[in-house]
């Protein structure tokens, strides 16, 4: 996770960044996930937007602390999905698929 080495700079660079012209991640985050989904004909746009919405919140709870430890998992060669909060987020990702029309992902055109 490279984002872990430079996320003390990318924060001291958001405090200097006005509020007004502040880059709402989480919503970028979302909007590229619903392109790819589109991209990939995973789903249409409608479907797509609530998948991401849904995943994007899901991934958005997990604390840095948790990052962290996951990272130390996978550096030690252990596979964290034993851990409970990882467990929890699998179920609340594949709720996240409940009742959407998902297709395997296919090479665009």
């Amino acid at each position: 996770m490279k984002l872990l080495r430079v996320l003390p700079l990318a924060l001291i660079g958001l405090m200097s960044i006005p509020q007004a012209n502040a880059t709402d991640i989480k919503q970028d985050n979302i909007n590229q996930c619903v392109s790819g989904a589109v991209k990939y004909n995973v789903a249409d746009k409608s479907t797509a937007t609530k998948l991401c919405n849904c995943t994007i919140n899901v991934r958005s709870q997990m604390t840095i602390g948790q990052m962290w430890e996951i990272e130390s998992y996978a550096q030690d060669k252990k596979d964290p999905s034993s851990l409970p909060y990882v467990k929890k987020m699998q179920k609340d990702l594949q709720q996240c698929t409940k009742g959407l029309d998902l297709k395997q992902p296919q090479k665009p055109a």
